[in-house]
């Protein structure tokens, strides 16, 4: 019995299309990591409100820690996009977002940031719950990845 046919005639509670679920997580990888590049976008844009926050938290060399934050989260929000090691980089993007929402924000968060930092969040664990779907460059490593962790 492969595969396929255990999932198959097990007990689903509903039957997904993989074309439609594999199109869904592609979305939400394009969407989240296009959110990840407006964010990181507009911090590099107004760097110096940047650089000055980065500075009054404390941080040392302040102008390495601020470009090296946007630039991260610039970074993430590529391979989310590209879906190359897009689990990894989900788990990494949340705390790099909510650090770079912090210190752009100086801790004083409107009701607006909470919104996007809970909706980013939502979207980024699906990401690494899931994984990158067939619509993306890590498709073929994740699924020989899969396979040996299967095999036991």
């Amino acid at each position: 019995m492969s595969a396929t046919q255990k999932f198959s005639t097990g007990k689903l509670h509903c039957k997904i299309d993989e074309a439609v679920f594999s199109r869904a997580l592609f979305l939400c990888r394009l969407f989240t990591g296009s959110a990840l590049l407006y964010v990181a976008m507009g911090s590099l844009l107004y760097w110096r409100e940047f650089l000055v926050n980065t500075a009054l938290w404390g941080f040392p060399s302040a102008v390495s820690v601020s470009f090296g934050l946007s630039g991260t989260q610039l970074l993430l929000g590529l391979l989310l996009m590209l879906g190359w090691h897009a689990r990894i980089a989900a788990c990494l993007a949340f705390p790099i977002s909510l650090l770079c929402a912090a210190v752009f924000f100086l801790g004083q968060f409107n009701n607006i940031a909470v919104a996007w930092c809970l909706l980013l969040g939502a979207c980024l664990s699906v990401i690494a719950l899931l994984g990158p779907g067939t619509i993306s460059l890590d498709y073929k490593r994740s699924q020989q990845a899969a396979n040996r962790f299967l095999r036991g």
